[in-house]
């Protein structure tokens, strides 16, 4: 599916299962050394699947998480049914998926957690629900990182350009979820949406337009 020089990932069968595997291979010998002892994204983004699981916050399950002799092999659900939000949006928009979104995310913030990269090909929609999926920064929330969360996955609608009125099903869900009024999750979200805009409009130049 996707590979660089310290990971790959693929979509295989395991023992009859559709499975997606991502390897992580050390950047540096203390990486190396830290793998030996668990200690890695591959076996936080496991703990972190087991542990949203049991939250009853919709992941991908976790299979495996192997430690080999060149690095680690995170093994999760496949779901090759499944498409990421952004590319589903893209052939299929839905004021439906932004308000499963908004109810997903405060889920997540309401349990205590926020994610870290909540961009919208970390969205995975199957067979009518949709999960979180790349689960190595998942940490405890605090305001700002919440703001973060909200911020990443507004960019990303901005830059789809996706319409006020139909993104207001996305902040219509998260505030019903997390019983906040929406001028308070804009303003929450509104320090990181500046500096990413700021970020995405030097790389990629001027995309969509501005929901805030």
């Amino acid at each position: 599916l996707k590979q660089d020089s310290y990971s790959r990932v693929v979509l295989a069968e395991v023992q009859g299962q559709c499975c997606y595997l991502k390897y992580y291979a050390p950047k540096s010998f203390l990486q190396s050394l830290l793998f030996r002892i668990g200690v890695g994204r591959a076996v936080q983004a496991y703990d972190n699947a087991e542990r949203l699981s049991a939250l009853g916050i919709a992941v991908p399950e976790a299979r495996a998480c192997l430690l080999l002799k060149e690095g680690i092999l995170l093994v999760t659900d496949g779901m090759p049914a499944g498409r990421d939000l952004k590319a589903l949006w893209q052939q299929q928009p839905e004021q439906r998926l932004l308000a499963r979104a908004g109810d997903l995310l405060a889920q997540l913030h309401n349990a205590g957690l926020t994610h870290g990269d909540c961009k919208w090909s970390n969205l995975f929609w199957c067979d009518e629900r949709l999960y979180l999926v790349d689960l190595e920064s998942v940490s405890r929330a605090r305001d700002e990182a919440r703001g973060r969360d909200l911020a990443r996955f507004t960019v990303n609608a901005e830059d789809l350009g996706v319409a006020a009125g139909i993104f207001a099903g996305f902040i219509d869900a998260y505030c019903v979820g997390t019983q906040a009024k929406p001028d308070d999750v804009v303003a929450l979200m509104r320090p990181e949406l500046l500096r990413l805009r700021d970020r995405h409009r030097k790389k990629y130049g001027e995309r969509g337009a501005q929901l805030f």
